[in-house]
C-alpha cells in the first residue's frame, strides 16, 4: 500500500471482529492508474495507493459488508488460510480507518 503519503498506523489499531462493519470514507476519492487504486482523502489533502491486494480489497468494500463476509470472499480467491488472511486483512484495515480512508462500525 505504498505511496507519497503511505498508510502509516497512527495509534492503536481498532477492535476489528466478524461482525464489524467496513464501508469507504465519502470523504476520499479513488481512481485506477495503471492498474492500481489511488485514492484522496478530500479533508486530510492527502493521497494514498493501494498494492493489488490491497485494491482488490478496496473493490470488495464498494458496497458496505461485515469483515467476516469480506474474508470468507477473499478465502475463496486466494490460496491460504482464514486465519493468515483474516490477521492481513485486519492490519490493512486498522492502517485505512486511522487514516479515515474506511469506516468501522
Amino acid at each position: 500500500m505504498p505511496a507519497e503519503n503511505g498508510l502509516q498506523s497512527t495509534g492503536a489499531l481498532p477492535a476489528i471482529g466478524d461482525a464489524t462493519m467496513i464501508s469507504r470514507s465519502s470523504s476520499v476519492l479513488s481512481a485506477v492508474v495503471d492498474g492500481e487504486i489511488v485514492m484522496m482523502s478530500i479533508e486530510q489533502g492527502r493521497y494514498f495507493g493501494l498494492d493489488d491486494i490491497g485494491s482488490d480489497i478496496w473493490k470488495r468494500i464498494e458496497t458496505p459488508c461485515s469483515f467476516g463476509e469480506l474474508i470468507d470472499r477473499l478465502m475463496a480467491d486466494y490460496d491460504s488460510d482464514r486465519t493468515t488472511i483474516a490477521a492481513d486483512v485486519r492490519a490493512l484495515l486498522g492502517q485505512m480507518a486511522a487514516q479515515d480512508v474506511v469506516r468501522l462500525d
